[in-house]
């Protein structure tokens, strides 16, 4: 079951048909959507470096262009390879550990305005929520995307962190996105788990996973 918003994709991937049709017709390769999506976030993450740096937290209102900008070139990365037919396993491995750098990155930004502690368990929780996740493939073949803070809610709520800190230059909107974050992750890393072990209950879904070394 999708929630959060990762249930809205379709929807948003419609929106950028126009744009996708361009990168197709021109034949962008859809890794190069992958690695722009990485520059994008390390955008956001360095204004909101340098908006506590420079004393200028006007500068943290960029964190949601440039938030909604890497969702866009990770919505445009699959359908383009679609759409060129150069979808391949190597383009899904590096489209997630993208995503992992990009998510880190971001968060790892958020030390300049918010106690270590708390970025800290943001990022463990982010990290534990995409293992969770993957654990879906390990056990039925697909990946899980259940629970309210997926990728896409992370994203939503630092940027609306940023927006909100940015209009009462003060960093404790961010820290709040944090505990936020916090708290609808540990929810997802609950559900997605829960999720994996229901279809591993159903033998017609689940498969055993290869032996490790």
């Amino acid at each position: 079951m999708n929630t959060g918003l990762y249930a809205v994709k379709p929807w948003f991937v419609s929106r950028l048909r126009r744009a996708e049709d361009v990168l197709v017709a021109r034949r962008v390769r859809p890794d190069a959507l992958t690695y722009a999506a990485i520059v994008a976030s390390t955008g956001a993450s360095g204004v909101i470096v340098a908006g506590a740096l420079l004393e200028a937290p006007v500068l943290w209102i960029l964190v949601a262009p440039l938030g909604l900008t890497r969702l866009a070139l990770n919505a445009l990365d699959g359908s383009v390879a679609r759409g060129t037919k150069r979808i391949s396993d190597f383009g899904a491995a590096l489209n997630e550990v993208c995503d992992r750098v990009s998510d880190i990155a971001l968060i790892a930004s958020t030390l300049a305005v918010a106690p270590p502690e708390l970025v800290l368990a943001a990022m463990t929780l982010t990290l534990l929520v995409s293992v969770a996740g993957m654990s879906g493939v390990s056990a039925s073949g697909t990946r899980s995307y259940a629970g309210p803070m997926g990728k896409a809610d992370r994203v939503a709520v630092i940027s609306l962190g940023g927006v909100i800190a940015a209009l009462t230059a003060s960093a404790l909107a961010f820290q709040i996105a944090l505990l936020v974050l916090c708290v609808g992750s540990s929810v997802t890393f609950v559900v997605r788990m829960k999720e994996v072990r229901h279809r591993c209950s159903r033998p017609e879904i689940c498969s055993s996973p290869p032996p490790s070394d």
